[in-house]
């Protein structure tokens, strides 16, 4: 019984000792607004915003600093903690210059006079890219360049499309590349009106840009002739010979790994290559190239790899007569880490990577006529993801479907 009463005297102690004390973050209701803040240099411009560099006053009920401001017709507020230096205005979309009002904020809610300062944003990042379309096999290209400074924008893609003057939009890409290039497909072989805008998160848009385009007919090639011509030299003989690894399952227009895949034996020399008689004449314009699902950007799959075209290839195997179509890499939206390292792969790379890679032909120094009329196509895999950025001499190759787009020239 006497431990107890000195248990519970003590904790009444504790407790009443905590109410003396008071709480710490208690606000004074009473205590005045705090002193203005104190300009430190001059505002510096950024694109689309600014930079203020400010000095807080000494006042212990200080809690930060606000800025009120117009932005294009719209006030806005922005704040910063006691503990800051500077304000990041952003949004802006002129270069005209603004009354900026800064406040010190107290615990208590209260505001100090404002300190007015006028500031200058430089040309917003929307007004200064640069954006293009032109026509593509199935559609349009969509290009963006020259966001220097990596903003985010949603590129907006309109069109005609019943040529009575009424705007559709058909597809919206999201990015903060500094350049990139865009496809829509599944559009018919005739003349629209394509507009095309960028939209920051702002809601500031560009000067729109329209142009009359027509989409270059396109069809997926037929899969139905294809067959393995088993030239020498090429790579084809399935792992350990099982019928599950067979080549033929790279056209069986299944693209999960329960449809079976394509498996060299691991015993084959890097890099390797093999051909597909493709049974018909044809004008490539994009392939996709699936990897088998389970190994997620590791193990055989293809990291790096070249497509070639003849449409009379020697029967000896060698190389004459075949013309480099296009050099190719397996795409990872997030990106790659340093050297031979994958990264983080994130749900994004997921996703693309199941979806199965599409990959365009264009013309380049290397491919200055990538659009030839071939029968046959050669691939190389110059490197898996188990043999990039080593000396590995042998290695298996897996791929679990290709599919080809293009136009026919006969049946």
């Amino acid at each position: 019984m006497k431990r107890i009463i000195f248990m519970f005297a003590a904790l009444t102690c504790i407790v009443l000792g905590c109410r003396e004390e008071g709480r710490l973050d208690q606000l004074e209701s009473s205590a005045p607004a705090p002193g203005s803040v104190t300009l430190k240099g001059t505002p510096t411009g950024t694109p689309g915003g600014v930079v203020i560099k400010y000095t807080v006053p000494n006042d212990k009920n200080l809690l930060g600093v606000k800025a009120v401001y117009d932005r294009s017709g719209q006030i806005c507020e922005a704040k910063a903690s006691v503990y800051a230096d500077s304000l990041v205005l952003e949004g802006f979309n002129d270069t005209k210059t603004y009354d900026v009002k800064l406040y010190s904020l107290g615990r208590n809610g209260k505001l100090s006079e404002p300190l007015t300062v006028p500031v200058t944003p430089l040309a917003p990042p929307f007004r200064t890219i640069s954006m293009d379309m032109k026509e593509t096999f199935g559609g349009v290209y969509v290009s963006l360049s020259e966001n220097y400074t990596n903003s985010s924008f949603a590129l907006v893609l309109l069109a005609d499309t019943l040529g009575n003057g009424e705007w559709t939009e058909l597809q919206t890409f999201y990015t903060d590349a500094s350049e990139i290039t865009v496809s829509r497909r599944s559009l018919n072989p005739r003349q629209y009106n394509f507009a095309l805008y960028a939209r920051d998160r702002w809601n500031n848009r560009s000067d729109t840009l329209i142009k009359a385009l027509t989409p270059i007919q396109e069809v997926e090639i037929p899969k139905d002739k294809f067959s393995n011509p088993r030239l020498p030299g090429d790579t084809w003989e399935a792992y350990a010979n099982n019928n599950n690894y067979r080549f033929e399952l790279m056209w069986d227009n299944v693209t999960n790994s329960a449809g079976g895949f394509f498996s060299s034996n691991s015993s084959a020399p890097m890099p390797q290559h093999f051909t597909i008689n493709l049974g018909r004449k044809v004008v490539l314009s994009r392939f996709q190239l699936f990897p088998r699902s389970t190994e997620m950007y590791d193990g055989s799959a293809p990291r790096t790899w070249e497509l070639y075209g003849s449409d009379d290839p020697p029967l000896d195997g060698s190389w004459d007569n075949w013309t480099l179509l296009g050099k190719f890499s397996q795409l990872k939206p997030s990106g790659y880490g340093d050297g031979s390292s994958v990264g983080t792969i994130t749900d994004g790379d997921r996703e693309y990577f199941r979806a199965g890679g599409e990959y365009e032909l264009q013309i380049t120094d290397e491919t200055p006529d990538p659009f030839i009329t071939v029968n046959y196509i050669r691939i190389k895999i110059t490197a898996t993801f188990a043999t990039y950025g080593t000396e590995a001499k042998n290695a298996a190759m897996i791929i679990g479907e290709l599919t080809f787009f293009g136009q026919l020239i006969d049946e």
